[in-house]
């Protein structure tokens, strides 16, 4: 597989992105056992209240330096997150996972990846610097 044929597991609520997981009460990403498609009235409807990015996850093709967490060879998030989670043992079983074939973050870390995934939420770039700090604090991983 291409490199350009991954799919990035961090994505944006946009038409043609979809669904791969919803964040549940307990603040962790509860991943669908297949992906659903976003349609301009998902966009619609998923604005209507909280970001939708906090509320669900989704999925697009991987745009590598077309994204500002490109570093020229590798998507930062995933290294940055395992890096400051050392420690984190994962899971006995991964997630049901709908993307994994081709998922960008599987394919630079593999089962780490995985294990860490369902505790990354989506932090758009409209959350100032307070916020973020207040997220990172309140999470059993340091996302």
């Amino acid at each position: 597989m291409k490199s350009l044929d991954k799919a990035c597991p961090s994505a944006t609520c946009e038409t043609g992105a979809a669904v791969i997981g919803i964040v549940n009460q307990e603040g962790f990403v509860s991943l669908l056992p297949q992906k659903i498609d976003v349609t301009n009235e998902f966009v619609a409807i998923a604005h209507q209240g909280n970001t939708p990015e906090k509320r669900f996850r989704f999925t697009n093709k991987c745009v590598e330096g077309g994204c500002r967490q490109w570093d020229g060879s590798r998507c930062t998030v995933i290294d940055r997150v395992l890096n400051m989670n050392q420690g984190f043992d994962g899971f006995a079983h991964l997630p049901t996972c709908s993307i994994r074939s081709n998922c960008r973050w599987f394919y630079q870390s593999g089962d780490k990846a995985c294990a860490v995934c369902p505790f990354i939420i989506t932090n758009n770039i409209e959350a100032d610097e307070q916020e973020r700090i207040s997220m990172t604090e309140t999470q059993e991983l340091v996302v």
